[in-house]
């Protein structure tokens, strides 16, 4: 225990440190991560860790949190929004990319073995969760159009890879009944996750709704369970967390959630990057030609197969597109086949050496390609028209920008929408509200028709997904007095970090807060008790004289 300890401290100190390098060189923070572990590793560094699977335990569990949370994202009425396009990529990118990666690496010989050509194959099949996603939910794309056809893709890739590591034992005299077997454990899973979410789970949640800490550790202690659970029949842990986020995706606590175990997710994939870099043995001379054919056979495969399946499933050619660049990489289930491939003597040792270094370098140049996903597109239109979507700008996003922010739903947020709805109703449209009371939300929703979010008004990470970045009026209502945790100075100063230009309008309960809230940057102030007070004191006065 001490050593796992140990070895966790010095993977995170030694992480910062080239991190911070990374992040102040304007890299990819994944860069740093891979060479932290390769500088403490015990295949080229020199060996400041010697049990890289202490760090491999625990990013097993950073893993399993990031398929949690891509359930959270995967709302099953939102993802059948994608239609046809997720169905036909996600069913035929994986076969179809096998098919031809076999054909090209055994014709080409830069396989030892037919059985290698597959292993090879099976791992260009895959793209990387945990990068894509990562990467995604930093840009706030995972709920744009082509994040969706993106994930929907890599859910499909995760199923595939089930069955694949089903069918391995058997791979050299493949049967039927491992892959039915596993196909109809997920089903059952799944099906047992809906049920009891419906039926058990959405009361105990709205038992404990207005204690949000208790929402997180209940939805912690679901996905704890179903991971053991899948564990348990057969499956792995990956598929239980994904099946038990999207048995509770349609909560209105879903947003909050992910919100509150961001910051646990991205410790244990540090720890998930640094095991991969450990783990980069010292090149080979074959390597230098191998490597690169993959990843060209990686981005080609993409753009040959994905690209044209999306078309067909109804996509646009820049939804199409940027899905395409999105998945241009090979995924951490990758390692895991091919370690059961050697473990099973399946492969050698050189075309494991080959996935996990076009693995690395794919992760790292991945990176930038997600990073500027939307600027490739325009430079390959530009010397591509072909690829010009007239569709372009009604594509980028599911949700259009909202005008109004209104952050917690009291009594003066309930007049000011009431008004609203009588003055200008159209204005609802481009309304989000935002409180922690379900109840209220629910109210919200039926009544006016606005959308709505389930969060903690004071935490950015809420203020970023009700769009108080583009929002041009942000509104806080709520007194101090009735706030927990928190007060509207410091709401104001988080939505002013986000917004230099937003009108910020916020409650005081005094002349003093006042003057404080305007210092940290509110436009307007409002203060309903000293007004109240007033008012009633001249009505008075005016009665006194009379």
């Amino acid at each position: 225990m001490h050593g796992l300890i140990e070895d966790i401290g010095l993977s995170i100190i030694v992480a910062t440190i080239i991190g911070v390098i990374t992040h102040r060189l304007k890299q990819p923070i994944i860069v740093g991560y891979l060479l932290a572990g390769i500088i403490i590793g015990p295949q080229i560094g020199p060996q400041l860790v010697h049990d890289p699977e202490h760090i491999n335990i625990i990013s097993e569990i950073g893993l399993v949190l990031l398929l949690f949370i891509i359930g959270l994202e995967m709302n099953p009425q939102h993802l059948m929004a994608g239609g046809r396009a997720i169905l036909f990529a996600g069913l035929g990118q994986f076969p179809l990319t096998v098919m031809l990666g076999v054909l090209l690496f055994s014709a080409a010989g830069f396989a030892a073995g037919f059985i290698d050509a597959v292993y090879l194959a099976f791992a260009c099949g895959l793209s990387s969760t945990a990068i894509v996603v990562k990467a995604l939910f930093d840009k706030f794309e995972l709920d744009s159009i082509p994040g969706r056809l993106t994930v929907g893709i890599l859910i499909f890739q995760d199923v595939w890879a089930i069955l694949v590591l089903a069918l391995q034992p058997n791979l050299a005299n493949p049967t039927l009944a491992p892959v039915l077997g596993a196909i109809l454990r997920a089903v059952f899973l799944l099906g047992l996750g809906f049920v009891f979410s419906k039926y058990v789970l959405s009361r105990v949640f709205h038992w404990i709704s207005r204690a949000p800490e208790m929402v997180v550790a209940v939805s912690i202690g679901w996905c704890a369970f179903f991971a053991a659970l899948a564990n348990q029949i057969g499956l792995s842990f990956e598929m239980g967390a994904l099946i038990a986020g999207v048995s509770i995706s349609s909560f209105p606590y879903s947003e909050h959630v992910t919100e509150k175990i961001l910051p646990l997710r991205d410790f244990f994939l540090t720890l998930f990057f640094i095991s991969l870099g450990m783990k980069i043995p010292y090149p080979q001379p074959g390597l230098l030609l191998t490597v690169p054919v993959l990843l060209g056979f990686v981005v080609l495969s993409r753009f040959l197969i994905v690209y044209p399946l999306a078309l067909l499933g109804g996509s646009g050619k820049r939804t199409a597109l940027i899905a395409s660049l999105n998945l241009s990489q090979i995924s951490e289930f990758s390692l895991v086949i091919a370690s059961i491939g050697v473990a099973r003597s399946h492969i050698s040792s050189e075309t494991m050496s080959a996935i996990l270094y076009s693995l690395a370098v794919a992760s790292v140049l991945s990176s930038y390609v997600l990073k500027y996903n939307h600027q490739l597109y325009g430079f390959i239109v530009r010397y591509a028209p072909f690829f010009s979507d007239s569709r372009e700008s009604a594509e980028t996003s599911s949700h259009a920008k909202k005008d109004i922010c209104v952050l917690g739903f009291h009594k003066g947020a309930r007049a000011f929408v009431d008004r609203i709805a009588t003055m200008k109703p159209e204005l609802l449209k481009g309304m989000i509200i935002v409180d922690y009371s379900v109840e209220v939300l629910k109210e919200v929703r039926d009544r006016y028709s606005v959308q709505i979010l389930f969060g903690d008004i004071s935490a950015a990470d809420t203020l970023e997904r009700a769009g108080v970045r583009e929002a041009n009026y942000i509104v806080s209502t709520i007194p101090d007095a009735l706030l927990r945790g928190t007060t509207n100075q410091k709401i104001v100063r988080v939505c002013r970090s986000l917004s230099t230009e937003a009108f910020i309008a916020a409650t005081a309960d005094s002349r003093d807060q006042a003057e404080g809230l305007r210092t940290e940057g509110a436009n307007q102030v409002l203060l309903p008790y000293v007004v109240a007070g007033e008012r009633l004191a001249m009505e008075l006065v005016g009665r006194h004289r009379n």
